[in-house]
C-alpha cells in the first residue's frame, strides 16, 4: 500500500469519527410535560387578516409556501398556476417573481422557497430536472441555476445566518421483515455553494427500533436565529441544536408520553417503501409527522400533521421554551387553517376560501396573522411562568 493511499484512509477515518462524535450531545435538556392541554384560542390571539389585492390577470386559487422578508413583504407560491408573486404586508400586489417554464430563470413545480440572510431568494423546483434557481434582491433578477441529477438527493435545505447550507433526506429502503437493509446514505449533510455534499453527520436509521428509515418518513431541519440550525429525527421527539459549523451543541428530548408523540411511528416491517399500497395508507392515517420547527422569540414551535382516514390533514402545534419547559403539547389548529410560517413573533396561517352555496363560488383564500396569547386567561397563566435559564 503506498503512502498516498494510506494518507487517504487515515484522513477518511478521522473525518468519519469526527462526524460520529457530533452525535454525542454537549448537553441534554429534558422537555417537561405541560401543566394542562390548551386550545388554539387560549394559546393565540388574532392580530390581523391579509386579503390579497390582485390584478385581474393574476390567478389566486390556492396559497402555498410563503416566506416573509425583512421588510414584512410576503413572497407567495400560488398552487393553481404554480407561480410566485410578492405582496406587501397589507396584501397589495407588487410584482411576479420569475415565471413558470423551463427556460433560464423559470421554474416548474416548487417544493420550497428559502430566504438567505442577505435577502437572496432560493427556489427549490422540480420538473424536467430538479434544480435550485437563485434569485436576488428586490429586483429578483435571475442569478444562476444549479441542476440536480438525483431526484431524491435532498428533501430539506436550510441556509444558516452564517451563510452555510445544510440538507437532510431519508431515502434508505427497508428490506422487509427479515431486517435486510439496502445500502443507504446519511440523513444530515453539509453542502457547498453548488449544493454538493461535503460532509455527512447523521446516519439514517430509526433510533427507536434500529430499522432503516425511508422516503415515507420526514426529517425536520430549520435555521437557528443567530447562527446554526435545528434537526429533528423522524421518529423521535428530540430537537438537536447544531452550531454554524455543524457541531452538535445540545439536545432537547422528552421521556413523557402523549397521544400525539406516541403516534410518531416507524414504517411497519414488511412494507416495501418503493410501492404505494393500502397498507401504506393505513400507516399514514395513524402516523403524526413532525413537519416544521420555528423559532418565536425564546419559544420553539413544532408543527405536526396527521392525514386522517377521510383524507383531511390535521395540524398540531407544540410550544416550548428553549430551556425545555413545555407550554402546550398538541394544540389543534382550526380545520380551515394551515400554518405557513412564523416570522418574528407572528404566526402566518392560510385560510381557504369559503364556499358560497347560493352562488356556487368560492371566495379567495387569505392569510390570518396570530400572536402568542400571553395576556389573558390560560395563555397568560401558561406563558408567564418562570422560564428558567436559556
Amino acid at each position: 500500500m503506498n503512502y498516498r493511499m494510506l494518507f487517504i484512509i487515515v484522513v477518511g477515518t478521522l473525518v468519519f469519527l469526527a462526524g460520529c462524535s457530533r452525535d454525542q450531545p454537549a448537553s441534554r435538556i429534558e422537555i417537561t410535560p405541560p401543566a394542562a392541554d390548551m386550545t388554539f384560542d387560549e394559546a393565540f390571539v388574532k392580530d390581523r387578516d391579509i386579503h390579497f389585492q390582485m390584478p385581474e390577470d393574476v390567478v389566486l386559487g390556492q396559497i402555498g409556501p410563503t416566506v416573509v422578508n425583512s421588510k414584512g413583504d410576503l413572497i407567495v407560491l400560488e398552487l393553481t398556476q404554480w407561480t410566485i408573486f410578492k405582496v406587501d404586508a397589507k396584501g397589495n400586489y407588487l410584482r411576479p417573481i420569475g415565471a413558470r417554464g423551463g427556460a433560464e430563470g423559470e421554474y416548474f413545480y416548487v417544493i420550497k422557497m428559502l430566504l438567505a440572510p442577505n435577502g437572496d431568494l432560493y427556489i427549490h423546483s422540480v420538473g424536467e430536472s430538479k434544480k435550485f434557481i437563485i434569485l436576488f434582491g428586490d429586483s429578483y433578477a435571475f442569478k444562476r441555476e444549479i441542476p440536480d441529477p438525483n431526484l431524491m438527493l435532498i428533501d430539506r435545505i436550510v441556509i444558516t445566518d452564517g451563510g452555510h447550507i445544510y440538507g437532510s433526506q431519508v431515502d434508505v429502503i427497508d428490506g422487509g421483515s427479515d431486517g435486510v437493509q439496502e445500502k443507504g446514505t446519511h440523513a444530515l449533510f453539509r453542502l457547498d455553494d453548488h449544493f454538493g455534499k461535503v460532509a455527512s453527520f447523521y446516519p439514517v436509521k430509526d433510533k427507536r427500533t434500529g430499522r432503516a428509515l425511508n422516503r415515507f418518513h420526514n426529517t425536520v431541519l430549520t435555521p437557528k436565529r443567530g447562527g446554526g440550525f435545528y434537526f429533528i429525527y423522524p421518529t423521535t421527539y428530540e430537537i438537536h441544536q447544531y452550531s454554524e459549523q455543524g457541531a452538535l451543541e445540545r439536545t432537547l428530548f422528552s421521556t413523557y408520553r402523549s397521544k400525539y408523540r406516541n403516534s410518531i411511528k416507524p414504517l411497519p416491517p414488511g412494507l416495501d417503501a418503493t410501492d404505494w399500497t393500502p397498507k401504506h395508507k393505513e400507516w399514514i392515517t395513524e402516523h403524526i409527522f413532525p413537519f416544521n420547527l420555528f423559532e418565536c422569540g425564546d419559544l420553539l414551535v413544532l408543527e405536526q400533521t396527521n392525514h386522517t382516514v377521510s383524507g383531511e390533514w390535521e395540524g398540531y402545534l407544540n410550544l416550548l421554551y428553549k430551556d425545555g419547559r413545555s407550554i402546550a403539547d398538541g394544540v389543534r389548529v382550526p380545520a380551515n387553517h394551515s400554518l405557513l410560517t412564523v416570522a418574528g413573533s407572528e404566526f402566518y396561517f392560510v385560510v381557504e376560501g369559503a364556499f358560497d352555496e347560493a352562488s356556487g363560488e368560492t371566495s379567495d383564500p387569505y392569510i390570518v396573522v396570530y400572536r402568542i396569547n400571553d395576556r389573558t386567561g390560560a395563555g397568560k397563566s401558561a406563558f408567564s411562568r418562570s422560564r428558567g435559564g436559556q
